[in-house]
């Protein structure tokens, strides 16, 4: 099989987990971006898998959870006025 060399900037600490769970996988880092590299010529598609909230998300959460509690924002809502009011407010 002929390969072809690439050259890629990643944060070093990605790099040193990724590895770390390719090893722990059975596998060499080359072969899983070399799997995932097929997947994307052959499906044309990217897919991610996102188990843990990012930090962002999980203050939206809380906005979201803290508002709901004061009553504000939380419907139900009989038209779009009136929920865009709500959001405005």
């Amino acid at each position: 099989m002929k390969t072809a060399v690439l050259n890629i900037k990643i944060d070093p600490k990605v790099k040193k987990e990724a590895q770390k769970v390719a090893d722990e996988l059975g596998f060499s880092l080359s072969a899983i971006i070399n799997a995932s590299l097929k997947n994307l010529a052959r499906s044309k598609t990217v897919s991610f898998s996102v188990l843990e909230p990012s930090a962002r998300l999980k203050k939206s959460i809380e906005s979201a959870r803290c508002e709901r509690a004061q009553g504000k924002s939380v419907g139900p809502f009989h038209n779009a006025e009136s929920m865009i009011k709500s959001l405005r407010s």
